[in-house]
Order: structure tokens, then C-alpha cells, then sequence
């Protein structure tokens, strides 16, 4: 009698089929690890735009900047930052409510003409993720 080396095309076919359940249960989950750690990076942002801003209204004495240039040279690396869904260096949205992914927006708080503060928002993959505000 012969003795035959390698597998059977059934033994193959079991192995495909248990990566193939694995995989369907792992990519969803790395999917929406994904998402989710996108929307992290988003919250991230706001926070960095959010010691911005109060660093330039402690060294203008208490008031808030009204316009982006002033503040962008406070974020880190005096740059604008990184949209976290789409990678175009293009946050914050001066002026603006946020509104597509990955997008964080600033808004300053006027009184009689005089910013005293500032309303951050951010937008996730579907829905915002983030908004504050600070100022009266």
C-alpha cells in the first residue's frame, strides 16, 4: 500500500471555511475599532484647539480671539490640523460649526462686539462627537 503526503481537498476546504468565519467576525470589529478611534483623534483636536484658544486669552488679557489666524500659530505645531477621516490638513473650521467628518469648528462668543468666548465642536463618521463652549 502507497502512503500519500499533503492534505485532502476536504481537510483545505475546512481550514478556508474556519478563516473565512474568523475573518467575518473580526473585520466588523476592526472596522468600527477604526471609527471609533477616528472620533478619538476628533476629540483630540478640539481639546488642542481648546488650549489654544484659552492660551491666547491669557496672554490678551481675557479676551478670546475673534479670527483663526490668531490662534493657529498656538496649535501644535503652529499648523493646522489633520482632518482625521479624510487626512487633509484642513481643522479647524474658523468661524464655523463643524459639519462633515472628521471636521472641528470654532465659533467665538461676541458681547457688544468683543470676543469672551468660544463654542468647539467636532464631527464624527455620523454625528458630532464633541461640543463645548466657554464664554458668555
Amino acid at each position: 500500500m502507497r502512503h500519500r503526503q499533503g492534505f485532502t481537498l476536504i481537510e483545505l476546504m475546512i481550514v478556508v471555511l474556519i478563516i473565512g468565519i474568523l475573518a467575518s467576525m473580526a473585520i466588523p470589529n476592526y472596522m468600527s475599532m477604526q471609527s471609533q478611534a477616528r472620533e478619538a483623534k476628533v476629540k483630540s483636536h478640539a481639546h488642542a484647539l481648546q488650549l489654544a484658544a484659552e492660551d491666547f486669552a491669557v496672554r490678551s488679557g481675557g479676551i478670546y480671539s475673534a479670527a483663526g489666524a490668531d490662534i493657529l500659530p498656538l496649535l501644535p505645531g503652529a499648523a493646522l490640523l489633520e482632518n482625521a477621516f479624510t487626512g487633509a490638513s484642513s481643522e479647524p473650521q474658523f468661524g464655523a460649526a463643524a459639519a462633515t467628518p472628521g471636521q472641528i469648528g470654532i465659533i467665538p462668543v461676541l458681547q457688544a462686539g468683543t470676543p469672551v468666548g468660544y463654542q468647539i465642536n467636532g464631527w464624527g463618521r455620523t454625528q458630532e462627537v464633541i461640543s463645548f463652549a466657554n464664554g458668555s
